[in-house]
């Protein structure tokens, strides 16, 4: 599990610096956050990453609806909710090619259900998908 996070971070870091971002990852899992990230402007914000490519098998739901992906947006030892004013915005990689960025104030529970196969969802966490904007206001 602590690879699978490493590999999700590190990926986020290349996606950053993709995006003319300066990543900052933290020394040792203790805090709610993993990494800072800086913009041009010099704001600063802190991410807390998840990733999941387990496509949920729902059973009882009908044949032929979207596959989806969960992830738990939640942190610490007792998987707590995460705290906004710990943590700014909720970075989920799915299938390793879909990035969603969540500010942490917009998170509905705990349970984020993704849909990156479904183009034009309407589901309610699909319009933080690539939102890379995130980071430049």
């Amino acid at each position: 599990m602590k690879k699978e996070g490493t590999i999700y971070e590190t990926k986020f870091i290349v996606r950053c610096l993709e995006y003319g971002l300066e990543p900052h990852p933290t020394v040792g899992d203790y805090l709610p956050h993993d990494l800072l990230v800086s913009n041009s402007a010099g704001s600063i914000y802190k991410v807390q990453v998840k990733g999941t490519s387990c496509r949920i098998k729902d059973k009882g739901r009908r044949a032929g609806s979207s596959p989806r992906y969960r992830i738990t947006a939640a942190g610490g030892g007792q998987k707590a909710p995460l705290d906004c004013s710990k943590v700014d915005v909720l970075a989920c990689s799915v299938k390793g090619d879909h990035w969603y960025l969540i500010p942490c104030l917009k998170l509905k529970g705990s349970a984020i259900w993704l849909y990156p196969d479904v183009e034009d969802s309407k589901a309610y966490y699909e319009q933080f998908r690539e939102n890379w904007g995130f980071f430049l206001t």
